[in-house]
């Protein structure tokens, strides 16, 4: 599969201005990834260049910093409305000055493209980063950070009207030939991880423990990267079952709205009560068969769906839908799960092949939302991609719009549109799950979908008890997806005497609705200010709740204005924003940039907050989580699983008996009971918890599925999972 690299290239020419290093600083603190990146470029060209650089970077990244050295000078960019950074930079260009420009590619949000006017001739450029980020946290307390190196193309149909934007001196041309790099280039990465212990170095990942008592000691390491493949810090989360505060004080600049108040970032992992299971669903199981998903990508795609088709609850229906350029349905519309609809499936499992040509995934999931649900039916999809498409704005609100619907995501492979996977799920009221290609992808699709079948939490709503003195203002606004015992991470402003409430016993409580339940959840804790450190000065939780408004705003196409407003007081980009800086020897130059023909609205994010609190008494805050697995051989375990039948049970058949590695007459032998079908399904399950603990994610729901069978049958009073242990020990 080839990748559509990152560099830094001649606008005129193509040529690629060499990259001699790369430096990466990541620091891990809790829940939160403070990354500092330097690209080190060199030219070699006798004349001034206009440059190009294009770079992937997580769509849910908060980049509050910019800034290029180029022979000595420094140039510091800050956000402005994007016309103007782009009048801004073009006047300075066309001057003669040296200038920078930076935004997020249109229709792809977790690509930005920078260009660097009047690159002077043989001159060394530092371009350096800065961008704060969530750590992607699972059910079972696993985080993952990831640091994407691969960029994939866009995927454009030809009948498609999403091409590049429609000012011609910003139109960049799709770079395929990669990165020019020095004969010495290097990539170099450095982490600092609070509480880390015991770490596991691989090819493509890091793994660290990472102790709740040790949060005050640092663990660091070193490493030269790849080129080209995305790398990961895995971290083992121990002693995090305690809900996590943290109060970060604002900055003493009261002419800056937001960074001047006070954020509060909380997190925790709601368990609620009595909360129904396996409710009635149609599951819409969407995979990708472009012809980049050929090899492992479709071998991991196809061992996943046979998971999926034997782990479906039996009162379910479902339906497959393969997609590349155009795209197929197993049904015209859902089928009732049963042993005939089962063995279509399997068929189509069996020869599924990366043979649809390319990623269009919007006309497939028109197709799904035309088909009306039926009675009490809620719908569950399931997109299994690699790709990259330009039109992720429109499939988002095409997802927004749908109702009784929950849409989990997963990102397969190095370079995977982060923005397509996680802006489809938080509109969809799902899950974002990325799997790399050295990942296992099974595991993380059977804990979705044992969320799936949980009753969608709905209406959720906060209400906070602080000091006296003290209100609370969450941002951003909605939640529109939590699970079951999901960690949960919400921030909100704290206005008030903060100062004398410190320490003060607070709680916030989560409300919602299952059906026609209501849930509700109280964590309890104390309201204190965190430790500063160098990094505070930066507010990193002031980006990070910023960064979640921008994306809330854009999803719910709030007005342009007021995204504007928040994106140049945090100095943090939007799609209506852009980074831009002018040679700081030449301050005429920017305040002619000031000046626009183009009059944007002026908004104001801090009223507009605070009128939506009076209309709304409990706003809410979102999370959305990631898991991670060990790879690990389980051919046998998914011949077992094959041969299941619908409903939950077994057969005692020659090909059963091989795989326990046993004769039918041996195995008939021993059988405790006359039905032998009870005997076979027992010793499944008793196979499976012998054979394959360590994956026992991936087969929970195979295995409930067949201890709900066998509890509808009459055993003659014998234990036979225990009889069947006995066989096996």
């Amino acid at each position: 599969m080839s990748h559509q690299n990152y560099g830094l290239i001649s606008i005129d020419t193509g040529y690629f201005v060499p990259l001699q290093r790369i430096d990466v600083q990541v620091s891990i603190n809790g829940l939160i990834a403070s990354v500092k990146s330097e690209l080190h470029y060199v030219s070699d060209k006798d004349e001034n260049t206009e440059t190009v650089f294009v770079f992937p970077l997580d769509s849910d990244a908060a980049v509050y910093e910019f800034e290029a050295e180029i022979d000595g000078k420094t140039i510091v960019a800050e956000v402005q409305e994007k016309s103007q950074a782009k009048e801004t930079y073009q006047d300075a260009v066309a001057s003669g000055y040296t200038a920078v420009y930076m935004s997020e590619a249109d229709n792809a949000g977790d690509t930005f493209r920078l260009k660097l006017g009047n690159l002077p001739a043989k001159a060394a450029a530092r371009l350096t980063l800065r961008y704060v980020q969530e750590v992607d946290v699972s059910s079972d307390k696993i985080g993952t950070f990831m640091l994407p190196r691969a960029l994939n193309p866009r995927y454009v149909p030809k009948c498609s009207s999403q091409n590049s934007p429609s000012d011609a001196s910003f139109r960049i041309h799709t770079i395929q030939s990669g990165v020019t790099y020095c004969p010495d280039f290097t990539m170099n990465l450095n982490a600092v991880i609070a509480g880390g212990t015991r770490m596991v170095d691989l090819t493509t990942k890091w793994e660290f423990d990472v102790l709740a008592e040790k949060m005050d000691e640092m663990i660091s390491s070193s490493k030269q990267l790849d080129n080209g493949i995305d790398f990961s810090i895995v971290l083992h989360y121990k002693g995090f079952e305690q809900p996590g505060v943290v109060l970060e004080t604002g900055s003493a600049d009261k002419n800056n709205p937001f960074l001047s108040t006070d954020v509060l970032m909380v997190n925790f992992s709601p368990n609620f009560e009595n909360l129904e299971n396996q409710v009635p669903c149609e599951f819409v199981i969407i995979i990708d068969c472009s012809g980049s998903m050929m090899g492992s990508r479709m071998e991991k795609a196809k061992e996943t769906l046979l998971l999926i088709l034997k782990s479906l609850p039996v009162n379910c229906k479902f339906t497959i839908i393969r997609f590349g350029s155009r795209f197929s349905s197993l049904f015209l519309e859902s089928s009732k799960y049963d042993e005939n609809s089962l063995k279509v499936a399997m068929q189509l499992q069996k020869n599924l092949q990366a043979d649809m040509g390319g990623t269009e995934i919007l006309k497939p999931l028109e197709n799904v939302f035309k088909n009306r649900l039926s009675g009490c039916h809620s719908r569950q999809i399931f997109l299994l991609t690699d790709g990259a498409v330009y039109n992720v704005p429109e499939l988002v609100q095409l997802v927004r719009k749908q109702k009784n619907t929950r849409v989990f995501t997963f990102g397969m492979g190095d370079g995977c549109s982060t923005e397509l996977i996680r802006d489809v799920a938080k509109a969809g009221n799902g899950k974002a799950t990325f799997v790399k290609d050295s990942d296992r992808l099974q595991s993380k699709v059977m804990s979705v979908l044992k969320a799936s079948i949980q009753s969608e939490i709905t209406d959720v709503t906060l209400t906070w008890s602080l000091p006296t003195g003290c209100t609370a203002i969450n941002v951003p606004e909605n939640v529109p997806a939590i699970f079951d015992g999901e960690m949960f991470i919400l921030y909100c402003i704290i206005s008030g005497n903060v100062e004398e409430s410190l320490f003060g016993k607070s709680s916030v409580v989560l409300t919602g609705h299952a059906g026609d339940k209501t849930l509700d959840y109280k964590m309890n804790f104390v309201l204190g200010s965190k430790k500063q450190t160098d990094a505070d000065n930066l507010y990193p939780i002031h980006r990070l709740a910023a960064k979640a408004s921008l994306t809330e705003m854009e999803i719910s196409n709030v007005k342009e204005s007021l995204m504007v407003s928040l994106s140049t007081t945090t100095n943090i980009t939007c799609k209506y924003t852009a980074f831009v800086g002018v040679d700081k020897h030449s301050k005429g130059i920017v305040a002619k940039g000031f000046s626009v023909k183009k009059q944007t609205e002026k908004g104001d994010y801090m009223a507009y907050l605070a009128k939506n609190l009076a209309m709304r008494k409990k706003p809410t805050e979102r999370f959305y989580g990631v898991e991670e697995r060990t790879q690990t051989s389980t051919s046998v375990m998914m011949q077992l699983i094959e041969i299941q039948a619908f409903d939950g049970s077994w057969q005692l058949t020659d090909n059963f008996s091989k795989i326990l590695g046993n004769t039918m007459e041996q195995l008939r032998r021993e059988s405790p009971v006359a039905d032998i079908d009870i005997w076979a399904t027992a010793l499944a399950v008793a196979f499976l918890r012998k054979n394959f603990l360590e994956q026992r994610e991936e087969w929970e729901m195979v295995e409930e599925k067949a201890l709900k069978w066998l509890s509808t049958k009459t055993n003659d009073g014998k234990d036979v999972l225990q009889e069947a242990s006995k066989i096996l020990s």
